[in-house]
């Protein structure tokens, strides 16, 4: 069964955070998102779940039984059930998917506007080659004379292009049906491809410390926060450095001394969380790095798509102007003799 968006799985922990502050049952805050839900699919899906919890059954139950929100989530949510800190644990799911959510956003967006930008580039440059180089091309050969070879190999390039359309537009048509119906393998596939580097660093950084930031305000130890945060992350190499650090804690190690020693966090968020651990506020602090680590991979972003958009340009109007200098610059000088 297709799971519910991040965006909408922060939007349901938080409402239902709201209404037990406001000294709502669950039953009834779950009830109330449902009459405010729209899409008619959506509410028989969410009434399932009040529907469970009127039997007796606990949330974290009622939320597995659905099928619509992660096994994680349930899983924190029923640590929050036994710990007493069920509020705590929704605002911090909350905090995290909304996180996530941010972050998959920015992935989406420092790919789609380059891409649409090259595809308009290329729109361009396919115009120029397709219909604009023949007009040259006759003009050379009223003249007597034939273009230079860049300018005619472009142009076969072009008559190719013309005279094969079709298929290249139903092939087009064939890839992009494909990325849409394996949209989410494709998030995947761009998720490593931008985890690499400082970029990835901080990702990872932001997810770990939101992990572990929800998961010790919902009433875990560290030793068993280490182990779900090794659980939820994706990218093998933090996953085995949270491993190491899970094997120092259980040895008796400090949480803080596990996380430097593994390489987690850079020097001075390993400082924040020395310090978080010394004054017993270590889930705020984790929150605080989170909230740092995903602004840092925002501003890379945006950094990133601020060098892709002038390269582009500059390679397709250097292309345009070579094609345009390899025309002109002869028939000039043909003119010019006449």
């Amino acid at each position: 069964m297709k799971q519910f968006s991040l965006s909408y799985i922060s939007s349901f922990c938080m409402s239902l955070r709201l209404a037990m502050q406001a000294g709502i049952p669950i039953g009834e805050g779950v009830s109330m998102f449902a009459q405010e839900e729209r899409d008619a699919q959506r509410r028989a899906q969410v009434t399932e779940i009040y529907d469970t919890l009127e039997l007796g059954e606990q949330l974290s139950a009622a939320l597995r039984k659905g099928g619509q929100f992660p096994g994680y989530m349930a899983d924190m949510i029923e640590v929050g059930e036994k710990t007493g800190k069920l509020d705590d644990t929704l605002l911090s799911l909350s905090r995290y998917y909304d996180r996530q959510e941010h972050i998959s956003k920015s992935i989406r967006g420092a790919v789609t506007y380059p891409a649409m930008l090259l595809a308009v580039l290329l729109f361009v440059l396919v115009v120029f080659i397709v219909k604009v180089l023949p007009i040259f091309n006759d003009v050379y050969g009223q003249l007597g004379a034939t273009m230079s070879g860049p300018a005619t190999a472009a142009m076969r390039v072009g008559s190719w292009l013309g005279a094969n359309w079709a298929p290249i537009v139903a092939a087009l048509a064939i890839i992009a049906a494909l990325i849409v119906a394996f949209r989410s393998s494709c998030a995947r596939l761009l998720k490593r491809l931008f985890m690499g580097g400082s970029l990835g660093s901080s990702m990872q950084c932001a997810r770990f410390s939101s992990i572990m930031a929800m998961t010790m305000s919902s009433g875990m130890d560290t030793d068993e926060s280490l182990i779900m945060a090794s659980r939820l992350t994706d990218d093998k190499e933090t996953a085995s450095k949270i491993a190491a650090s899970a094997e120092l804690a259980a040895k008796g190690t400090g949480f803080a001394q596990c996380v430097e020693e593994t390489g987690i966090f850079s020097t001075l968020y390993n400082r924040m969380l020395a310090i978080g651990v010394r004054t017993g506020c270590a889930d705020t602090v984790m929150d605080e790095i989170a909230s740092r680590s995903g602004d840092e991979a925002n501003d890379k972003l945006e950094s990133f798509i601020g060098k892709i958009e002038p390269t582009l340009v500059i390679i397709m109007s250097v292309l345009v102007g070579l094609l345009l200098l390899s025309v002109m610059l002869p028939l000039a000088g043909i003119m010019s003799a006449l």
